[in-house]
C-alpha cells in the first residue's frame, strides 16, 4: 500500500524507511535478495518515541501546573497566564497521542484535526499574552508605578482569556465554514488520515493556522524586543551597582526563557508545515519527535529555575520549623506535667 513515505522517500540512512499507514507508524527495512527488494517489518520505533515522549510531557505539565497553583507568589497575571499555557499544551499532548495509532472513523478524524488546530492556536495566543504582560510589567517598573489593584489585574486577565481562548475559536469556526463551503469533506478525508488526523487540508492550514501563527510570532518578538530595551534602561534607576546588576540579570533570564519557549514551539510548527506541504521525510520525523517532547521541555523550562527552587526550599524550611515547634511544645508539656494531674 503506497503512502507518503514509500511514494516520496527513496532510501534512508541504513536502508531504513518509516511509513505512516492507517493503523499507525510502521518501521520497515529494505533487504536486497537476488536483485529483488523485500520489505521486512520492524518495530515502530517512531511510534514508541511519540507515545513515551507524550506520556512524559503530560506528567511534566501536570507537575508544572501544580507548582504554579501551590505558591501564592506565582499567582500573578504572568503566573496565571502561564498556567493557561500549560493547560493548553496538556490538552494538545493528550489529543496528539490519540492520533498516533491511526483513526479509521472519518468524523472522529475530522474532529481531532479541528481540535488540534484550535489548541495549537491557543498555545501561540497565550505566548503572545505572556510576552505582552512581560513588556507591560517592565514598563511599569521603569516608571516606578504603584502595583495594580485587584480589579485592574482581573480586567487584564479577562482580556487575555477572551483573546486567547476566543480568537482561536473564531478562526476554527471560519475554517469549518470554509471547509463546508468548498465541499472538502467529501474529497480530502484521505489526506487527514494520511497524516494521522493531525492536520487539516493545506489551504485551511495555511489560511487559518499558519498565517495567524506568523502574525502572533511577529507580535511576540516585538514585545520581547521592547522588553529587552526596557531591561537595558530600567536597571540604571537603581542606585547600588550590585542591585542594578541583579535586576538586569533576572529580567534577561526571563526574556531568554520566553524566547526558548517561542523558538521550540515555532520549530515544531514549522516542521509540521514542511512535512505536509513538501512531504519531506526528515521534517515529518522532526515534527513527531519535537511535538512529543515539547511539553516536558516547556515544563522543565518554567519550573527548573532559581525562583521555583527557592520557593520549594522556603516551604520545606517552614514545615521543618513548624514540626520542630510542635515537638518542642509536646516535650515541654510532658516535662511540666501540663495540665497538672488530679490529686488523690
Amino acid at each position: 500500500m503506497e503512502n507518503i513515505y514509500t511514494s516520496r522517500v527513496h532510501g534512508f540512512p541504513g536502508n531504513w524507511t518509516a511509513s505512516l499507514v492507517g493503523n499507525g507508524w510502521a518501521t520497515t527495512s529494505t533487504v536486497l535478495s537476488r536483485g529483488v527488494a523485500v520489505i521486512m517489518p520492524q518495530e515502530g520505533l517512531l511510534s514508541l518515541v511519540a507515545v513515551l515522549g507524550s506520556s512524559l510531557s503530560l506528567v511534566a505539565l501536570v507537575f508544572a501546573f501544580i507548582t504554579y497553583s501551590l505558591f501564592s507568589d506565582l499567582r500573578s497575571v504572568s503566573g496565571t497566564t502561564l498556567m493557561n499555557l500549560l493547560a493548553a499544551l496538556f490538552m494538545t499532548q493528550l489529543l496528539y497521542v490519540v492520533g498516533v495509532g491511526g483513526i479509521q472513523d472519518t468524523e472522529l478524524c475530522v474532529s481531532l484535526s479541528f481540535s488540534l488546530q484550535y489548541l495549537h492556536l491557543t498555545v501561540f495566543f497565550w505566548l503572545t499574552a505572556l510576552s505582552h504582560d512581560l513588556c507591560r510589567t517592565l514598563r511599569r517598573n521603569m516608571h516606578v508605578e504603584p502595583p495594580p489593584t485587584e480589579r485592574a489585574v482581573g480586567c487584564v486577565f479577562a482580556v487575555y482569556s477572551l483573546l486567547s481562548w476566543g480568537m482561536p475559536l473564531a478562526l476554527l469556526a471560519a475554517a469549518y465554514l470554509y471547509r463546508t463551503h468548498h465541499h472538502q469533506h467529501h474529497t480530502n478525508n484521505h489526506f487527514l488520515k494520511q497524516y494521522n488526523c493531525w492536520f487539516l487540508e493545506k489551504d485551511i492550514q495555511m489560511l487559518f493556522y499558519l498565517l495567524p501563527t506568523v502574525m502572533l510570532l511577529f507580535w511576540q518578538l516585538y514585545w520581547l524586543a521592547k522588553g529587552a530595551a526596557l531591561t537595558r534602561n530600567a536597571p540604571s534607576l537603581q542606585m547600588e551597582p550590585r542591585r542594578r546588576l541583579k535586576v538586569k540579570r533576572r529580567r534577561m533570564m526571563q526574556l531568554v526563557l520566553y524566547l526558548k519557549i517561542i523558538a521550540l514551539l515555532t520549530a515544531v510548527c514549522l516542521s509540521g508545515a514542511l512535512a505536509t506541504f513538501t512531504g519531506w521525510n526528515a521534517a515529518w520525523i522532526l515534527f513527531n519527535i519535537g511535538h512529543s517532547v515539547q511539553g516536558i521541555t516547556v515544563a522543565l523550562t518554567v519550573t527548573c529555575n532559581c525562583r521555583i527552587i527557592g520557593l520549594y526550599a522556603r516551604s520545606i524550611k517552614r514545615r521543618q520549623k513548624a514540626l520542630l515547634a510542635v515537638s518542642r511544645s509536646n516535650n515541654t508539656q510532658i516535662i511540666s506535667w501540663s495540665p497538672v494531674p488530679d490529686t488523690v
